[in-house]
């Protein structure tokens, strides 16, 4: 008689739908749920990639917020705590929650959705080029779509990439910028795909 496998089990963390925060991280996932069954996504492999990505940020930010995430928009890293993580990790003990954790998951969502914004804006155009030129031609074409807090994403990860003090005396982004940010690039995202469905003849209409 062949050995049995024994399945492992661990709890899965759940989003309370009660919440108004988690409730719109879950509409988020279930916009790009429909949009990944959308023929014009699943014969587009950059959007389709592009939003496998997003999908990362979206869960970042359920992780942040699961991890107590905390906007910090003029207080400086503590560099303390950063150090004791530091010296756990290095004799093997590897701490997977609180505050650092949040803020690297927070960190994660806007690298995930700054890249991903810049790709869909060069599919939603059609063009190449800075974010800054794209964005002016995407609100021309997109009537109604709001880009403020995307470029605002796009000017903090630019912080974080390239100054030497990346965002060490306090974010100018909150958590709620980065949220409603996910939803307004879910809004270009959708109305891209509503315009390659739209019948030739009224495309400039």
């Amino acid at each position: 008689m062949g050995s049995q496998v024994r399945e492992k089990t661990t709890s899965t963390p759940r989003l309370d739908l009660n919440d108004p925060t988690e409730a719109r991280l879950a509409c988020c996932a279930r916009r790009i749920s429909r949009l990944l069954a959308a023929l014009a996504v699943t014969a587009n492999v950059d959007v389709e990639s592009s939003l496998d990505d997003f999908l990362g940020a979206v869960y970042a930010l359920i992780r942040a917020k699961q991890e107590n995430f905390q906007d910090r928009p003029s207080r400086r890293i503590k560099v303390k705590p950063v150090a004791q993580r530091a010296a756990r990790i290095a004799v093997g003990h590897v701490k997977t929650g609180g505050l650092w954790i949040a803020g690297f998951y927070f960190n994660n969502a806007l690298f995930r959705t700054a890249a991903v914004y810049h790709r869909i804006l060069k599919v939603a155009t059609g063009t190449n080029g800075p974010v800054p030129l794209l964005q002016l031609d995407a609100l021309g074409r997109y009537a109604g779509w709001n880009s403020i807090r995307l470029y605002k994403i796009h000017n903090q990860v630019n912080e974080l990439k390239h100054e030497p003090q990346g965002v060490y005396h306090g974010r100018f982004v909150s958590y709620d910028d980065a949220l409603t940010a996910a939803c307004d690039l879910l809004d270009l995202i959708e109305a891209w795909m509503v315009a390659q469905t739209r019948p030739a003849s009224t495309a400039g209409t």
